[in-house]
């Protein structure tokens, strides 16, 4: 199964029959934080993120797992749930932003989920626009969560024109 998450629909999507959902051009951030927060919404009913992927592969996602030299406990999932800014990163939150209906959002959350094989590539397109210098972490940040790396069937990453057919 394809999604395709893209403001524009191309000739691609339509040779793989891919599900196509628009999002307004330069909001892939608040897509993906909405994203996050909705897996750590639902992940106690539907079990979405592999807590053993991230105990044992990262730093920095909670408060439990920061740096011994961290200066502070400020961490991803604490920012997400708006923690520092008062500012939940909700699907509703995001939808505002980028246009995508928060359900639609939440779908996307379980699809990212562990249970999945997911390949989760993203272009360079999304960070040539200001004020995205953490989009490529934040693309990492959602496949660890899903534990999307270092399994078989499973990707995170980008993709690009000139190397798109090699598999990542």
């Amino acid at each position: 199964k394809f999604v395709a998450v893209d403001p524009f629909y191309n000739d691609s999507y339509a040779l793989v029959d891919a599900e196509w959902i628009p999002c307004r051009p330069s909001t892939d951030m608040a897509l993906f934080l909405g994203i996050a927060n909705a897996m750590l919404e639902l992940d106690g009913e539907k079990g979405l993120i592999d807590w053993d992927y991230l105990n044992t592969h990262t730093v920095g996602f909670d408060a439990d797992h920061m740096p011994a030299d961290a200066k502070d406990n400020k961490n991803f999932k604490d920012y997400v749930m708006g923690a520092y800014d008062g500012t939940p990163k909700t699907p509703e939150w995001a939808s505002e932003i980028c246009g995508i209906e928060a359900d639609a959002i939440r779908k996307l959350a379980v699809t990212m989920g562990k249970k999945n094989k997911v390949a989760f590539l993203s272009s360079a397109a999304n960070a040539r626009v200001n004020n995205v210098d953490s989009l490529p972490q934040l693309v990492m940040t959602i496949g660890a969560m899903g534990g999307h790396m270092g399994k078989s069937g499973h990707m995170t990453g980008t993709t690009m024109h000139c190397t798109s057919g090699n598999g990542g």
